[in-house]
């Protein structure tokens, strides 16, 4: 529920026009609330020595936050531009 309340902001972000900043906000959210609901997982990884799984694991993590922030910034871009019409 958090990750989708995250994905939520950064798109009302996008439709108010907010900085672009607020992307990389709501991705390290998103990666955060992804990282608290595995980190069991990542510990019984880290015991068995898969330390470059989980690395990759986090890595692609952190890409699919920052470009599930991305796109939904453009989403409320695109509609604030839809509705207030092309500047």
């Amino acid at each position: 529920m958090l990750g989708l309340l995250a994905i939520l902001a950064v798109s009302l972000c996008g439709l108010a026009a907010a900085p672009l900043w607020s992307v990389p906000l709501a991705a390290a959210g998103l990666a955060s609330v992804s990282y608290a609901r595995h980190s069991v997982l990542f510990r019984r990884a880290a015991d068995l020595g898969m330390q470059d799984a989980i690395e990759q694991t986090l890595l692609g993590s952190v890409v699919n936050s920052l470009a599930a922030s991305l796109l939904a910034y453009g989403c409320g871009a695109a509609l604030r531009l839809l509705a207030l019409g092309w500047p």
